[in-house]
C-alpha cells in the first residue's frame, strides 16, 4: 500500500469516526422531547410576535433583546425569526440549526490549529474534537434551543476569529475584519461571549499586529458587540441580584473545567468530586504543555485564543453563579479542545498523557445520558399537553413547562394564547397530539377501571406518564380506555397510529387489538382491528379526516381471551395532523 492511500485511509477512517458522537446526539436530540416552546422561551415571543405582526418599536430593540442580568440574544432573534416565519417555531428546526452550528464550531476549531500538526496529528484530532464539541454532557443545552443557540453561535464566533488569526496572517485586513466579525457575533449570542475581546486582542498583539487602522477596526467592533452590556449594566445596573460567590472557594474554578467529564450534572449543581479531580489533572496538563512549548508559542496561539477563552468564562461563571448549571458545561469543552490542540504537537509522553485523560473522561461520562439532561422534562408529551390545553390545563400543568419554580403569574396562558394567536409550535400546521400526554390534562378515561392499564417505557413495568420519553399504553385483556380528540375545522388529514404487540411471555397464538371512533353530531362510526399472531406486531391506523372539526371520541381495547392474562402492548398511541396553513387561524 503507498503511502498516499494509507494518508486517504487514514483521513476516511478519521472522518468517519469524527461522525460517530454528533450522529449518536442527533439520534438523542430528534427522538426526545416534543415540539413545544418553554422555560426561557416567555422571554423571547413577545418580542418575535411583535415584529411578526408588524408594529414592533425597534427602538427597544437593544432593550428587548438582552436578557435581564447578563445575556445578549441579539443575534438569535433572526434564527428565532426564520424558524417561526417558516417552520412555525419548530422545535426540531432550531435544534437541527444548533448542531449545525456545533458543526461549524468543531470544523472551525480543527482548521485553526490543523496547520502546527502533522498529517497523522491532524487527522487524529479531528475525532478527538468532535467526541468533545458532541459529548453527551452537554445534553441539556443540545436538547433546548435557546440554549443550544447561545452556546453553539457564541463558540462560532470564537471559531471564526481563531480560524481568521491562524490562517489570514498574510490578509491582515481579511483577518481583522472575520475576528470583528466573530467577536460581535459572540457577544450578541450570551454573555461569555464578550470573553472574546481580552482573548482576540492578547493574539493580535503576541502576532505583532501594528497597523493603527486595523486596531481602530477591532476597537469600533469591541465597542458595538459590549455596547448593550454597557448600556444595562452602566446605565440601567442590571446585575444579578444573586449572591455572587466572588473569587472564594477556588476549587469551583477547577470543578468547573471538569464538569464535561462528570456524571449527574443534569439536575446536581454543586460540587462534584470527579469533576474537581478531572479540572485539576487537565490544568496541570496546560501547565505543562505551557512550559513545554513555550519556544514554540506562536504556533500555538490559535489553541492558546481557544483555551483561554474558556479559562476566562469559567471565571466569570465561578465570579457571577453560586451553582454550576447544566449548560455552563458546552464552554467549559472548549478548555479540552484547546488543551487536546496544544498538546497534540507537544512530546509524546505528554501527548499520550493528555490524550489519555480525555478519553477516559469521555469514557466516563458518555455511558449514560440521561442524568445529564435538564430541560427535556419541559419538553415531555405532558408539557406539550399542558401547553396546547392552556386554556382549561388543570393544576400542575404550569410545573411542566416553566422549570424555575416560584408564584404563578400566568405564564401558561401569556404562552399558550400568543403561541395560539400566531399559530406557532403546538399550534402549528403539523401537529402530534400523544395519548401519554393528554393523561396530564384529563383527556383519557379507563373504561375498564377493574383491569391493569398502565404506560409503560419496556411494555412491562408501569412508568410516570410525565416522563419525557414517549411511553407505550398497556392493556390487560379486556381493558379499554377512551382518548377524547378535538380535530381542527382546518384539519387537512388526520390519522390514529400506533403499533400493537404482545408483551413477552404472551402463550396465546393469536390476539386482537381495536381502535374504535365515533364523534359528536356524527353517526359515523370508523373501526379497525388487528390480529397478533403469537410475537408479532402488527399496525393499527385510523383515518380521522373526515371528521375534521369535530370532538372524536378513540376507543382502544385488547381483546378478551379464555385464557392468559399477558396484556397488549400500544406503541406511543398518537394522532398526527396536518392542518391546511390557509384556515389554521380559524382551527385554533
Amino acid at each position: 500500500m503507498t503511502r498516499v492511500s494509507r494518508g486517504h485511509l487514514g483521513a476516511a477512517a478519521s472522518l468517519l469516526l469524527a461522525l460517530l458522537a454528533p450522529a449518536r446526539m442527533a439520534w438523542i436530540v430528534f427522538t426526545n422531547g416534543e415540539n413545544n416552546l418553554s422555560n426561557d422561551y416567555l422571554g423571547r415571543i413577545y418580542v418575535v410576535a411583535a415584529i411578526l405582526d408588524g408594529h414592533y418599536d425597534f427602538r427597544h430593540l437593544f432593550t428587548d433583546t438582552f436578557i435581564t442580568f447578563g445575556h445578549s440574544w441579539l443575534a438569535i432573534l433572526p434564527i428565532y425569526l426564520f424558524d417561526a416565519r417558516f417552520f412555525a417555531w419548530s422545535m426540531d428546526a432550531e435544534l437541527g440549526i444548533g448542531l449545525l452550528l456545533a458543526a461549524a464550531k468543531t470544523l472551525l476549531f480543527w482548521l485553526a490549529v490543523a496547520p502546527t500538526l502533522s498529517a497523522r496529528m491532524r487527522w487524529l484530532l479531528l475525532p478527538v474534537f468532535s467526541a468533545l464539541a458532541f459529548s453527551v454532557s452537554q445534553v441539556t443545552s443540545f436538547t433546548f434551543g435557546e440554549s443550544v443557540l447561545q452556546m453553539q453561535l457564541s463558540q462560532v464566533g470564537l471559531a471564526l476569529g481563531a480560524f481568521a488569526i491562524a490562517r489570514f496572517e498574510s490578509q491582515p485586513n481579511a483577518r481583522i475584519s472575520l475576528v470583528a466579525i466573530g467577536g460581535i457575533l459572540a457577544s450578541w449570542s450570551w454573555g461569555g461571549g464578550v470573553m472574546v475581546w481580552p482573548v482576540f486582542t492578547a493574539a493580535l498583539f503576541a502576532l505583532s499586529e501594528r497597523s493603527l487602522r486595523r486596531w481602530c477596526v477591532l476597537g469600533l467592533a469591541a465597542a458595538v458587540g459590549l455596547s448593550q452590556y454597557v448600556w444595562q449594566f452602566a446605565i440601567h445596573n442590571a446585575l444579578s441580584p444573586m449572591e455572587r460567590p466572588g473569587l472564594s472557594q477556588p476549587w469551583r474554578y477547577v470543578g468547573l473545567i471538569g464538569r464535561p467529564f462528570a456524571n449527574g450534572t443534569g439536575l446536581d449543581f454543586g460540587p462534584l468530586r470527579s469533576a474537581v479531580a478531572l479540572g485539576a489533572v487537565g490544568l496541570f496538563l496546560a501547565g505543562i504543555a505551557l512550559a513545554v512549548e513555550r519556544h514554540r508559542w506562536r504556533t500555538h496561539i490559535p489553541a492558546m485564543a481557544i483555551l483561554g477563552w474558556s479559562l476566562l468564562v469559567t471565571l466569570e461563571i465561578g465570579f457571577f453563579r453560586k451553582e454550576v448549571a447544566a449548560w455552563y458545561i458546552v464552554p467549559m469543552t472548549a478548555f479540552w479542545m484547546g488543551l487536546a490542540a496544544f498538546i497534540a504537537s507537544a512530546p509524546r509522553p505528554l501527548a499520550a498523557a493528555g490524550f489519555a485523560t480525555i478519553a477516559a473522561g469521555l469514557l466516563f461520562s458518555n455511558r449514560t445520558w440521561e442524568d445529564k439532561s435538564f430541560y427535556l422534562p419541559s419538553r415531555a408529551p405532558a408539557s406539550a399537553a399542558c401547553l396546547r390545553e392552556w386554556r382549561t390545563a388543570p393544576p400542575g400543568c404550569r410545573e411542566r413547562l416553566i422549570q424555575w419554580g416560584g408564584p404563578d403569574r400566568g405564564e401558561l396562558a401569556s404562552l399558550g394564547e400568543l403561541l395560539e394567536r400566531l399559530h406557532l409550535s403546538v399550534f402549528g400546521p403539523r401537529r402530534t397530539y400523544l395519548l401519554q400526554g393528554d393523561l396530564a390534562v384529563g383527556r383519557v378515561a379507563v373504561e375498564t377501571p377493574n383491569l391493569p392499564v398502565f404506560v409503560s417505557g419496556d411494555g412491562v413495568t408501569p412508568a410516570d406518564p410525565k416522563d419525557f420519553h414517549r411511553l407505550d399504553l398497556v392493556l390487560a385483556p379486556g381493558a379499554t380506555v377512551t382518548w377524547r380528540v378535538d380535530l381542527p375545522p382546518g384539519t387537512r388529514r388526520a390519522t390514529f397510529s400506533t403499533v400493537v404487540r404482545a408483551a413477552p411471555g404472551d402463550p396465546q397464538l393469536g390476539r386482537g387489538a381495536r381502535i374504535s371512533v365515533t364523534a359528536e353530531d356524527s353517526s359515523v362510526i370508523l373501526e379497525e382491528r388487528a390480529f397478533l399472531p403469537r410475537e408479532t406486531a402488527r399496525p393499527l391506523s385510523v383515518d380521522l379526516s373526515s371528521l375534521a372539526g369535530k370532538r372524536v371520541t378513540l376507543r382502544l381495547a385488547a381483546e378478551e381471551t379464555q385464557e392468559g392474562e399477558t396484556p397488549l402492548v400500544f406503541e406511543a398511541p398518537q394522532v398526527l395532523m396536518t392542518l391546511d396553513p390557509e384556515q389554521n387561524r380559524h382551527a385554533s
